[in-house]
């Protein structure tokens, strides 16, 4: 599988970002009320996973046409989680997140810091709303398309990460970024591409439109 969706519990997308993700993917998993963000069912449709707590929709969840894994409340992960667990067994080479951000703060901090954990892996794991995508990146040298973002803004998971971007308004070589403060945020990519090597820890970055 080449990309793979999962759609989930927070803000639902726009209409336009919803439709232009699903046309895109190749495979898509619902994490609970991400379920209530389709309307047609979409053939590729994979699973629908979660304890179904917070759906809309559970009549049409339990019909046997549905795909549903229903997990006990009581689970240790989050639906979110239990859903990227399930869209990794078909090793894709990426999956976009829709709906990982959204009014519980906690929940939103939750699915951005279980990505760390396939930071090493070769699946590339984006979470995307209607005016951000992020990522998680480790060592290793990426280059990124403005794609209609304004900012991309590099802020250190780890206590620190020494970082150096090429192609940017604010070039930094080898420079330690701490958590504790706010030295990688607001940088612009000048033309269509800009580059980031991160030479130690771990870095969130956010490419944003607003």
């Amino acid at each position: 599988m080449k990309r793979g969706l999962i759609i989930t519990g927070g803000t639902p997308p726009s209409k336009e970002l919803l439709e232009r993700e699903i046309e895109a993917a190749d495979g898509i998993i619902c994490a609970d009320h991400g379920f209530d963000a389709l309307g047609a069912i979409p053939e590729k449709l994979l699973l629908v996973v979660g304890d179904f707590d917070s759906a809309v929709r559970t009549q049409e969840i339990q019909r046997p046409e549905i795909p549903a894994e229903i997990l006990s409340p009581m689970k240790d992960e989050t639906d979110t989680e239990m859903a990227l667990l399930r869209m990794l067994e078909y090793k894709p080479e990426e999956i976009r997140i829709l709906g990982g951000t959204g009014s519980r703060i906690d929940h939103s901090l939750a699915t951005i810091f279980s990505l760390e954990a396939y930071v090493d892996g070769e699946t590339r794991i984006l979470l995307v709303d209607d005016s951000n995508r992020l990522e998680i990146l480790g060592e290793g040298r990426y280059t990124f398309s403005k794609d209609g973002y304004t900012y991309i803004s590099l802020l250190p998971l780890t206590d620190s990460a020494i970082v150096s971007t090429e192609g940017m308004k604010y070039e930094i070589s080898a420079l330690s970024l701490m958590r504790k403060r706010t030295r990688g945020v607001s940088n612009e990519i000048l033309d269509n591409t800009g580059t980031i090597t991160i030479h130690k820890g771990h870095v969130v970055v956010v490419q944003s439109s607003d």
